[in-house]
């Protein structure tokens, strides 16, 4: 698939290095060339200086062989118009970043089907969502929904109070038969593993499960942790992505959400947006403050100014004052992996989110979802098996699966099993699969 991707920043330079290393011819627009020559140093892809709202420069990226054009500069309008362009070059799908929500509401004056894009990406909503996420299933440091909410991709830090370590996989899985999950990953001292039944659990490994979601508690107290309640919330930061948050966790009644912002009148324009969130003006660095607004009695703080740092420190803060859980919003892929070692429980990263929303649209065969996760070279996949499948041809012990991926778990008929040697995929299938990248171009040619 030819994809062409307007915007240098972050969030191209992410996207880029997760679609060339899958071997998608990219090329990159951006007038700074600065950011050209380091995709091109990271990548391997075509950049072209120049902006993607131009049809000029658009016509010398080969838009018109292009199958996909992902527009995500900081400028609205020029993601807008690079779609719109696109469009009428006969671009088959466009996506565009959008920070302006009213593009998303339903009774929008123009909606993403009248401006031509088949994907309109709000990251703050992306993000604010996920944080909500986390925050309910409070015990995980990442958690991802598969099959319509009946399968969960879990990310858990073991510790010393895990039943599980020091024992090998198959161990662990054949003394708790009725279980239904599937280790997908291990990352250990900042390396992928994606493991066998032979492999050991180890304390300090980050895991990644595969599960019925009802089968989700059961697995947290395998791994030594309670998914208590979260009932008493304070937000740092009264930007996008706070303000939205909080929107969103007032829609859960019974919690007590507080949100702190330093300037008096963002403050005041986030007041005014809330209904039941109390807000509170002031420096979220300050101890005496957070302690007299109730820091010490909160479930969790979340931590999402636009200063990563600031929210780094702060979390620490509030993690030192006792407060059970933490979510950090960084904007460095560099932090994440310290996240664990300095004692934080989650980090959210804008940039990860926006390529996972992004990259439901650029796999081959019939994709039903993709998620990319925070510090993890590896991706998991939801495909739908076909009739002519070569995954549907054999039972999986004689397929010869490709290296580097695993089978998470199938939904069969609303039914969610996690298949084993003798198991065959059948066409109708809805698979989860984790795999490295270098492996994703092999797995989904098993499914066309």
């Amino acid at each position: 698939m030819r994809i062409i991707i307007i915007g240098g920043g972050e969030v191209g330079f992410h996207l880029a290095k997760l679609f060339s290393r899958e071997g998608h011819p990219v090329t990159m627009i951006d007038p700074n060339k600065a950011k050209i020559n380091r995709a091109e140093e990271a990548c391997d892809l075509l950049g072209i200086e120049g902006s993607g709202s131009s049809v000029r420069t658009l016509m010398k990226a080969g838009v018109k062989q292009a199958d996909l054009v992902i527009a995500v500069t900081t400028s609205d309008e020029v993601n807008i118009v690079a779609c719109m362009l696109a469009d009428k070059l006969g671009v088959p799908r466009k996506i565009a970043r959008v920070r302006n929500r009213e593009f998303l509401i339903d009774d929008a004056v123009l909606t993403a089907q009248q401006l031509g894009i088949d994907l309109i990406i709000n990251p703050e909503l992306e993000t604010s969502r996920e944080i909500a996420w986390l925050i309910r299933r409070s015990a995980a440091t990442d958690v991802i929904e598969f099959a319509e909410g009946a399968i969960q991709l879990v990310g858990l830090r073991l510790d010393t109070k895990a039943k599980i370590i020091r024992r090998q996989l198959h161990e662990v899985s054949m003394s708790m038969p009725d279980l239904t999950y599937r280790t997908v990953a291990i990352v250990r001292n900042g390396q992928t593993i994606i493991p066998t039944g032979d492999d050991y659990f180890h304390d300090a490994d980050q895991i990644f499960v595969v599960s019925k979601t009802e089968s989700v508690p059961e697995l947290l107290n395998l791994c030594g942790k309670s998914d208590e309640r979260i009932e008493k919330i304070m937000i740092l930061g009264g930007g996008k992505v706070g303000r939205l948050l909080a929107m969103e966790l007032e829609t859960d009644k019974d919690l007590d959400v507080r949100l702190v912002e330093s300037s008096l009148s963002k403050s005041q324009f986030v007041a005014e947006q809330l209904n039941r969130t109390l807000v509170i003006q002031g420096d979220g660095t300050d101890v005496d403050l957070l302690a007299s607004e109730g820091i010490l009695d909160m479930d969790a703080f979340v931590s999402v100014t636009d200063d990563e740092e600031s929210n780094i420190i702060t979390s620490l803060l509030a993690k030192h004052l006792g407060v059970r859980r933490t979510i950090t919003m960084v904007t460095q892929a560099n932090y994440v992996p310290l996240m664990s070692s300095i004692g934080l429980d989650a980090a959210v990263d804008k940039r990860i989110i926006t390529a996972n929303a992004i990259a439901r649209f650029i796999h081959r065969g019939e994709v039903v979802s993709v998620a990319t996760l925070r510090g993890v070279e590896a991706e998991a996949i939801e495909l739908v098996a076909h009739k002519e499948s070569k995954v549907t041809i054999k039972p999986l012990r004689k397929l010869r699966f490709p290296a580097g991926g695993i089978i998470g778990a199938v939904t069969r008929n609303q039914e969610v099993f996690v298949p084993v040697g003798d198991s065959t995929i059948q066409a109708g299938d809805k698979v989860v699969v984790f795999a490295l990248p270098n492996a994703i171009a092999s797995i989904e040619g098993m499914f066309e």
